[in-house]
């Protein structure tokens, strides 16, 4: 069942001032609406893997329908925004090994696509955002004779491994404090951190910084992140954590929906539980019912993924299993480096 434009903004506004009856009833409908895409991120997606597969290029690709909490988290961070015009409800993820291949991966899908290509994609490579994010989103519209689908926008994220490891140690840093540092919450000093942490990922690969350290020296910004992480211990915190789940086997094949849920126990400690189905529309029914029953749990988190298996779901989403190791290791190393003395 199609939901109107005129209906879905409606539902919007009562995200942000109506009743908690309301509310409720204006989620049903943005449920609904989300459930919707799944059609289009179908057909998106094999766009994707057809093209992809063509080329000599390692990667990771991962599907997401956006969790209910950050759909209304979005809506009342900006409220004029008109939540037909969101662009993320649906999206792929895809994770490469270096800027040369992100590039050539968003060219590939770009050029002559069956779908409407939204243009100009948001280039955060190129102009990183000032938070300190890294990599290319690109909307696509999809193209259906059915109304009720047609132009509806799914989103496909480029990302180098670095780029990643940034992005989701940002997220498992906000797990385990149970903030959320990606929507700009959390202390000024950690939030520097992050920035820091960018532009010296960023020049690790060869690519431009956050405006606010273009021109920096290297060594200005290794120092800087030092002062950080000896008053914050950052890196301190997001090393060797895990999360637990004893029947967990990294191993499978076939591609398979996931549902993670991931919470915290009363010493504070993390259990993933990822609950695979054959079935998309059961993958989604399970998913919007495990979302109602934790809505308001700050220490509860869900999400529905479509990955080739296990292995590959944890190097897309590794901040629901709290891996930082690639990005602690790797900054780890560069904060190590000898800096040369000035004068």
């Amino acid at each position: 069942m199609g939901i109107g434009n005129k209906q879905l903004n409606k539902a919007g506004n009562i995200i942000r001032n109506g009743t908690e009856e309301e509310q409720e009833r204006a989620i049903i409908t943005l449920n609904e609406w989300r459930a919707n895409h799944m059609l289009p991120l179908r057909s998106i997606r094999a766009m994707v893997d057809r093209r992809l597969n063509k080329l000599v290029i390692n990667s990771t690709i991962v599907q997401r329908l956006k969790r209910m909490s950050s759909i209304i988290s979005k809506i009342k961070r900006f409220p004029d925004m008109a939540v037909s015009r969101m662009q993320d409800v649906g999206g792929i993820r895809i994770i490469v090994d270096n800027i040369s291949d992100a590039r050539t991966v968003h060219k590939v899908l770009t050029t002559n696509s069956s779908h409407e290509v939204v243009i100009p994609a948001k280039d955060y490579i190129e102009k990183p955002k000032s938070d300190g994010y890294r990599g290319i989103h690109q909307v696509f519209r999809y193209q259906s004779d059915n109304d009720d689908i047609n132009n509806m926008r799914i989103e496909v994220q480029i990302r180098t491994k670095l780029q990643h490891a940034w992005a989701t140690s940002v997220e498992t840093l906000g797990v385990i404090e149970k903030i959320s540092y990606k929507t700009g919450e959390g202390t000024s000093e950690k939030r520097s951190f992050f920035i820091l942490a960018s532009a010296l990922l960023a020049l690790e690969e060869n690519s431009n910084v956050p405006e606010e350290y273009e021109g920096v020296s290297k060594e200005n910004l290794i120092r800087e992140l030092k002062i950080i992480e000896g008053r914050s211990h950052i890196l301190t915190k997001l090393k060797g954590l895990s999360a637990l789940n004893p029947e967990l086997r990294l191993q499978g094949s076939g591609e398979i929906f996931y549902v993670l849920l991931l919470s915290a126990g009363e010493n504070n400690d993390f259990q993933i539980k990822v609950i695979p189905f054959d079935d998309e529309e059961q993958a989604v029914i399970h998913y919007d019912s495990l979302e109602r029953l934790t809505r308001g749990d700050p220490v509860k988190s869900v999400v529905l993924v479509k990955s080739q298996n296990l292995s590959e779901l944890k190097k897309a989403y590794p901040n629901y299993f709290l891996d930082a190791a690639l990005f602690v290791d790797t900054i780890t190393g560069i904060i190590k480096q000898e800096v040369p003395k000035s004068g």
